[in-house]
């Protein structure tokens, strides 16, 4: 009696919460509170990443899926949960852009908050595209179709990738779509990725100004992505030998 009179309480520290949590059902989430009751703590902080992982990914689907059935409201409180859950800068993202889409923008405050940039550099008849997030992950899409996907840490890349969104600001015109127009020799595009939408930026930029500061910096980023990738094929291919 006493223990389910407790149930009523909001006095429950974490250790009482996990350890009655039901471990009994057949699927990820159980596993991990079975492996936390057993005292398996490595094990269960693998498992519950795992897990937390897929959060957003399964709130997006609800959230198509309550707009399928005109049910807006769930939807979109899906979608705000999205923003404050996922530890990718582009998920929180695109859940913004879906949000404002149907009405419900960001503060003023958080509207220009840099979640991320994407440089676009002309070259011959195609564009080397390189994109880095607040998240401290990087994309780099060169002319010939070759890709870097950066999604660790390092000493090296990663501090230049949060200077980068550190001297970015929103400039240029708002808008709600990136831009795919090809561009004019001798211009670059910026595109500034925040809750309110895509600020974008096109043009030469000029000696000392923010822009041309900026893209200097994702020069540097992107010598160092270049780099690293050399330096572990080189590893790679060492091993092999």
């Amino acid at each position: 009696m006493n223990q389910a009179r407790s149930m009523f309480f909001s006095d429950w520290d974490l250790d009482a919460i996990v350890m009655h949590l039901n471990s009994e059902r057949d699927d990820d989430f159980s596993h991990a509170v079975d492996l936390i009751q057993q005292g398996d703590i490595d094990e269960a902080d693998n498992a519950l990443n795992i897990e937390i992982s897929r959060y957003p990914w399964v709130m997006l689907a609800a959230a198509y899926v309550k707009l399928k059935k005109d049910q807006v409201d769930e939807a979109l409180h899906l979608l705000r949960a999205v923003t404050l859950i996922a530890k990718d800068s582009i998920v929180q993202l695109w859940a913004w852009h879906n949000l404002r889409a149907h009405g419900k923008n960001p503060s003023a405050a958080m509207a220009q908050q840099v979640l991320g940039l994407v440089i676009e550099v002309p070259y011959e008849e195609s564009v080397d595209v390189l994109a880095s997030y607040a998240d401290g992950t990087a994309r780099y899409l060169n002319h010939q179709g070759g890709l870097i996907i950066w999604d660790t840490f390092d000493e090296q890349i990663t501090p230049l990738i949060y200077d980068g969104i550190r001297l970015a600001r929103p400039m240029g015109s708002l808008e709600q779509f990136h831009s795919d127009d090809p561009l004019p020799d001798g211009e670059v595009r910026l595109s500034v990725l925040t809750p309110g939408g895509v600020y974008i930026w096109e043009g030469s930029p000029e000696d000392g100004s923010d822009v041309a500061r900026l893209f200097a910096q994702q020069a540097n980023l992107l010598r160092a992505l270049v780099q690293m990738v050399l330096n572990n094929k080189k590893e790679a291919d060492g091993e092999e030998e």
